[in-house]
């Protein structure tokens, strides 16, 4: 269709088109999907990175996704290109940044911070392509990314410089809807291939979102900030060709091989304990075997969870630990740093945690989070083990773990002093005696 002065004269009613006449439905841009894409591309945040921070450009990057898709749904689409563009750059800036040496960091750094001229996208590429040899590597397996970027981008280009009818808000109206339906299609390939991108400068910074689900490195892990990729982010953005190629290359398999050579592989129920602080009793077998591969409050709630299996509901280590079961009834979730403070105070034994609460001012009386377990609090060296359960323990459990944190205490000394190691723990008297009666 011509774009004639009479067709605009004869066929709008007013200059002023509000861009929600552009609006996809929902259902048809699959917002969700979108948005969960960006979440997932958020919680990979990286717990390696030095200043200036990656992962403050990571964020940044999915704050300007998240705001496309709203721009996109009010109908600001030229805005929503423009951002999703941004994203991509951004992302690409903190790469940089996080894989040059030090000093010519800080001097690129410096200049971006002060607001000095800064390369282009295109030079920043080929500068991360010629000062890194492992992003080059990952290039190498993907090369067909710096075609599809620049093919992307320069569609986008049209709608963010309003080149062409079809990027122009004004256009006749009964060519609306089968425009909206090319800015909807250019809009999501453009999104989800951003968010590809933005994906594979994160893997150039470490493997982690990768490599957290690769089963040679499954239960090794303490604790990690970074979360994986899901399978229907892999399978819908990031492309399963492109990971099988991923991790065969050099870089990835170096990370595995350190990894297997500094973290042990747990047992599922031991990686629970480490992971989670959950100590599951249907397998307390296997979390024994392997108590010498626990910090030691970890290994030291295994053990006094153990002793009063029936009853413990949680095991605080106060200020240090915060450990729950599955042998009594679930835990509230509530714990306080001075919780043998408290406890202390009250008599030390089977005190109410509805009492301690009510010391330490805390309101208990919403009916989701009733507070109706007893604290038992016991000494070991200088700090104290707090036992939570759903029932009093009787004379002869309190002597029992009175017994049980002076043993431990004493080898806590040594253990953290260097005189002996965590094995020494299954020589304990207290060790022995649940190992008998599991």
């Amino acid at each position: 269709m011509n774009f004639k002065d009479e067709c605009i004269n004869s066929q709008m009613f007013s200059w002023r088109h509000h861009p929600l006449r552009y609006v996809a439905r929902e259902d048809e841009l699959a917002y969700g999907i979108l948005y969960d894409y960006v979440d997932q591309l958020a919680d990979s945040v990286s717990g390696l990175v030095s200043t200036p921070s990656f992962n403050q450009f990571l964020l940044e990057s999915c704050q300007l996704l998240a705001n496309s898709l709203d721009l996109i749904h009010q109908g600001y689409f030229d805005a929503a290109f423009y951002s999703v563009r941004q994203a991509g750059e951004v992302i690409l800036i903190g790469t940089l940044f996080s894989n040059l040496e030090e000093s010519e960091r800080k001097a690129k750094y410096e200049k971006w911070v002060s607001l000095d001229r800064f390369p282009s996208f295109s030079e920043l590429s080929k500068m991360l392509r010629s000062k890194d040899i492992e992003y080059r590597d990952l290039l190498e397996q993907m090369p067909e990314i710096n075609e599809l970027i620049s093919k992307l981008n320069k569609r986008a280009n049209k709608y963010i410089h309003k080149q062409g009818h079809e990027s122009f808000y004004t256009k006749p109206y009964e060519v609306v809807s089968e425009g909206a339906r090319h800015i909807r299609e250019d809009f999501t390939d453009y999104f989800k291939t951003t968010v590809k991108v933005c994906s594979i400068f994160r893997l150039a910074v470490d493997p982690f979102p990768i490599l957290l689900n690769d089963p040679e490195c499954e239960f090794r892990f303490p604790d990690c900030m970074t979360f994986e990729f899901g399978q229907s982010f892999i399978n819908n953005c990031l492309g399963n060709d492109f990971v099988e190629r991923y991790i065969k290359t050099d870089y990835y398999r170096n990370w595995v091989n350190a990894i297997k050579s500094t973290f042990p592989q747990l047992k599922e129920a031991t990686y629970s304990v480490s992971n989670l602080h959950y100590i599951d009793l249907s397998n307390i077998k296997d979390i024994l075997d392997e108590l010498d591969k626990l910090t030691l409050y970890e290994a030291t709630a295994v053990l006094f969870t153990a002793l009063f299996s029936e009853k413990v509901i949680a095991i605080h280590i106060t200020g240090t630990l915060d450990a729950f079961g599955n042998s009594a009834r679930p835990s509230s979730g509530l714990y306080l740093s001075d919780m043998s403070a408290y406890a202390e105070q009250l008599g030390r034994v089977n005190v109410p945690l509805a009492e301690i609460c009510r010391l330490a001012s805390l309101d208990t009386s919403h009916e989701f989070s009733p507070v109706s377990s007893f604290i038992t609090s016991f000494s070991a060296a200088s700090d104290s083990i707090c036992i939570e359960t759903d029932k009093l323990l009787d004379d002869n459990e309190v002597e029992l773990g009175r017994n049980a944190a002076e043993e431990v205490g004493q080898l806590w000394k040594q253990i953290k002093t260097g005189q002996c190691s965590m094995s020494e723990l299954k020589e304990t008297e207290l060790f022995k005696r649940i190992k008998q009666n599991v």
